[in-house]
């Protein structure tokens, strides 16, 4: 036999709310326990959410994915230029260069003539008195004995006048005791002079020598500073003047 429901819900006041309505409907339906009712009743109201549940079992390892193609991209723009490096190590010697050109022509040389080309003097000081201060030292005997066309020039109270222009050397040789210094003069004195200086504990030889260039008319002597204390035993030749011309330049 079929299940009646008869619910008079119209009844119901308006101002129930729909969880009393359904109160008031059970109260009306009477249960049939022994026959079956085809309607069903009313869905009930969800319930809330419950708690989450445990992490589940770890997966088995997937397959292998497909390899990938490289993707090249855009070639960028030039960046900014760097600092300079430091120099490199030095590099192998190279090979000759070519030979250059040949330079002008040279200008025709002068006629040389020895015998109007010779300057020189050697004198030794035979003089037994000290020599004074600042003044020429008065070498006055020649040391060569030579022919007239080969003789050389001479001193005047031991100053070398120039009589041919070009480059001179020359050297003096003394005996001295304790210490000496001697200037070698060129013209007054104002134009230019070299002093040169030995000493020793007791006698001594000492020697110097320079190289000058000379104009003519040009003078050149060599002469004593205070410390002169020179050997002035008569007939010592161990003072001597020297001088020649290495070649003219005029």
């Amino acid at each position: 036999m079929d299940c009646v429901c008869i619910c008079v819900l119209t009844q119901a006041p308006r101002w129930l709310s729909c969880s009393t309505a359904v109160l008031l409907l059970l109260g009306y339906i009477t249960p049939a326990v022994t026959q079956s009712c085809y309607g069903g009743g009313i869905p009930g109201i969800p319930g809330t959410h419950g708690p989450n549940g445990n992490n589940g079992a770890k997966g088995e390892k997937g397959d292998p994915g497909e390899a990938g193609q490289p993707v090249r991209g855009k070639k960028g723009l030039p960046g900014l230029q760097g600092p300079p490096g430091r120099p490199g190590l030095k590099g192998d010697l190279g090979l000759p260069g070519p030979p250059g050109f040949s330079g002008r022509q040279g200008e025709k040389g002068r006629a040389f003539n020895p015998s109007s080309q010779k300057s020189f003097f050697s004198c030794k000081r035979e003089i037994p008195q000290t020599p004074d201060l600042d003044t020429a030292i008065n070498f006055n005997s020649e040391i060569l004995d030579l022919d007239e066309e080969f003789r050389g020039d001479s001193l005047t109270n031991g100053t070398f006048t120039c009589v041919i222009g070009g480059i001179y050397f020359f050297s003096y040789h003394v005996s001295a005791k304790s210490r000496v210094c001697l200037k070698l003069v060129k013209g007054s004195g104002s134009d230019s002079d070299l002093t040169l200086c030995d000493s020793s504990e007791g006698f001594l030889v000492t020697s110097g020598s320079a190289v000058l260039e000379l104009q003519a008319g040009d003078t050149v002597s060599l002469q004593a500073t205070r410390y002169n204390h020179l050997v002035t035993s008569q007939g010592s030749t161990s003072h001597t003047f020297t001088g020649f011309l290495i070649f003219p330049t005029a």
